[in-house]
């Protein structure tokens, strides 16, 4: 009887040892398990799970088809700035609204916005752009610098309005902004971005590469100057859905530009003889009819035209001892576009009502 209780003694203690042996087994497993598949057992991310191995560089996007889209879309429209204006209520006879889509009156003298329409909406800028381009050489050469004509001039749009320039001629500053300013020009928009950007760069790019650096530098001083609705992709104006701007924008580069003595002086000439410096004589006829407009001292600065932007100026005057921008755009003919312009030149010329506060934004 003693020897049976022993063997039953012995079984049971073997029967514990197997249990804590498979129990001990099946933790070592599950420690070893590698970490990527606990995660997705889990649900639990890791940093390396989370990321592919190689970074994913998006496509760049393509021009948008439309940069003006429809009015119930918000992207359209850029939301009020942070500064105030004085939407003045006009006196005497003068009309409050314009035919054109868009427009604004900017007293420069003061720095201040007075009246706006649609102000912060997208609008294709035109020959607005020509300004910017303008202002952009003559801050970034000095005033002795020479433009060659090289077969950049070949960079321009089908059916582009042009100065006249080829190849082989050679032009000073003052030259080629005539060549920009009096005249569409965009054959003088590319030498002045190509030349431009060799001068600075002290290469001799390929064209393109020398076009792309210059827009560069345009968007970069637009930028500077807040003008945060407005994108360019050439320095002419000639259309591209990507080029665009607000006439906030064009008011605040307009300003900009009419600062700049050598630039008033060249866009407010009815003519002008130049000489290049290859010998060549030439005398240009402002396209700007606006400089004519009676009663009014004008002083410049551009009016534009494509079939999308339909009729714009950017206009600088003299009006009872102070200086003022006008940004018409999107007229529907040159007829309405000057009586739009004439409006907001009586409405500085009457004044305004200072007791009526708000924001430049309709």
């Amino acid at each position: 009887m003693a020897k049976m209780r022993k063997i039953k003694k012995i079984k049971w203690y073997y029967f514990l040892v197997i249990i804590l042996a498979v129990i001990i087994m099946m933790t070592l497993f599950t420690a070893c398990e590698p970490i990527s598949d606990m995660s997705m057992r889990t649900g639990e991310t890791t940093g390396e799970t989370e990321l592919p191995d190689e970074p994913v560089t998006p496509e760049t996007p393509e021009e948008p088809e439309n940069p003006n889209p429809p009015e119930d879309d918000p992207q359209d429209v850029l939301p009020p700035r942070d500064f105030a204006a004085l939407h003045g209520a006009p006196l005497a006879n003068t009309p409050a609204v314009l035919n054109s889509p868009y427009g604004a009156l900017y007293n420069l003298t003061d720095d201040i916005f007075i009246y706006g329409k649609e102000v912060d909406r997208r609008v294709y800028p035109s020959g607005a752009v020509k300004l910017l381009t303008a202002l952009t050489v003559v801050e970034a050469v000095p005033p002795d610098t020479l433009f060659t004509v090289g077969d950049e001039i070949e960079m321009i749009g089908e059916d582009s309005g042009v100065a006249g320039l080829f190849p082989g001629q050679v032009l000073d500053l003052q030259a080629i902004l005539s060549a920009l300013l009096m005249t569409v020009g965009n054959d003088a928009a590319y030498t002045i971005s190509v030349n431009t950007a060799r001068y600075l760069t002290q290469t001799n790019g390929e064209n393109r590469e020398m076009n792309d650096y210059f827009l560069r530098l345009m968007n970069a001083r637009a930028e500077k100057a807040d003008c945060i609705g407005s994108q360019f992709t050439n320095p002419c104006g000639f259309h591209a859905d990507s080029n665009y701007s607000t006439v906030r924008d064009l008011a605040i580069i307009s300003a900009m530009a009419a600062k700049n003595p050598l630039i008033t002086e060249i866009a407010g000439a009815p003519r002008r003889t130049v000489t290049f410096e290859t010998g060549e004589v030439v005398e240009w006829t402002n396209i700007n009819a606006l400089l004519n407009i009676d009663d009014y001292d004008i002083r410049g600065l551009r009016t534009g035209y494509t079939n999308e932007s339909g009729f714009s100026a950017q206009i600088l005057a003299q009006v009872g001892g102070k200086e003022y921008i006008i940004v018409v755009s999107g007229s529907d003919s040159a007829d309405q576009r000057e009586r739009d312009v004439t409006r907001l030149l009586e409405m500085a010329k009457s004044g305004y009502d200072a007791n009526v506060i708000d924001t430049f934004y309709d």
